[in-house]
């Protein structure tokens, strides 16, 4: 049974990596300079924390699993993201839009290295 449940852990980590990859595009390519409308940012953001909090949960599982702790370093990257969608639903303006870009910014790096760590997860389960 544990095999079973493990192999489901992994297979539905791997959903939400491929989730987090796929909203980081759209994440970067608004930081690069493409338009998007505000709602489609906010729902972007949205889909992206909630799959960085579920691919968390699923880390957290796999090393209970196998009687190991782990530390999950990004809480300071869920924060941002959580000013990112309390700018962007005050409202749809442009400067809200140049705030939200500019708490994306700040927080970039961080979210390349938590991507980082996904993709070599991914690789390593497959």
């Amino acid at each position: 049974m544990p095999n079973n449940t493990e192999a489901t852990i992994k297979q539905d980590l791997i959903c939400e990596i491929q989730n987090l990859e796929q909203n980081f595009i759209v994440i970067k390519n608004f930081l690069n300079g493409k338009d998007y409308d505000s709602i489609t940012i906010g729902q972007t953001l949205q889909a992206f924390k909630d799959s960085l909090s579920r691919a968390s949960a699923f880390v957290l599982a796999l090393y209970n699993l196998k009687g190991k702790r782990v530390n999950i370093p990004w809480e300071p990257l869920f924060t941002s993201l959580d000013y990112a969608l309390a700018t962007i639903a005050v409202s749809s303006s442009t400067k809200q839009k140049v705030a939200v870009k500019t708490i994306l910014q700040m927080s970039y790096e961080q979210t390349e290295q938590v991507l980082s760590y996904f993709a070599a997860l991914k690789e390593s389960l497959k």
